[in-house]
């Protein structure tokens, strides 16, 4: 089997008051235009999982986030791999910032609500292997 190269995704699950945030992507974006994904983004070389989890949603939503713990790591089909944390926001939730080049709208929705949304397919992956079953509907 021949080694090729692969992408890995990190991604933040913030929760609150039984919803998640999820964001819309921009249409000029390359892959999957117009779905809906967890904050998140592309690790780059020597940067541990944790510094680009930060980085990333710092940069997509302008949030602070603290105390990542991993979820689990979920394998797409293709060259993606995605790790999955759970990570709390270090500021005030109703501070999104988003950058319109990549995303387009911002959500707060209970996971019973998902279903109804056109999710990336990672997204729909990890909700079947219970990622988010933490994340209580109140």
């Amino acid at each position: 089997m021949a080694e090729d190269q692969f992408w890995v995704g990190v991604h933040g699950v913030i929760a609150r008051g039984g919803k998640l945030l999820v964001l819309k992507r921009a249409p000029s974006m390359s892959y999957k235009p117009g779905t809906w994904d967890l904050p998140g983004g592309h690790l780059v070389i020597g940067e541990l999982f944790e510094e680009c989890l930060a980085r990333e949603i710092e940069e997509e939503t302008g949030l602070a986030i603290g105390n990542p713990r991993l979820l689990g790591i979920h394998n797409s089909i293709g060259p993606y791999l995605q790790a999955i944390f759970a990570c709390a926001i270090a500021g005030l939730a109703e501070d999104i910032r988003l950058r319109p080049h990549e995303r387009v709208e911002a959500r707060w929705v209970a996971p019973s609500e998902l279903a109804q949304l056109e999710l990336i397919p990672y997204l729909e992956g990890i909700i079947r292997r219970g990622m988010l079953d933490f994340v209580r509907d109140t």
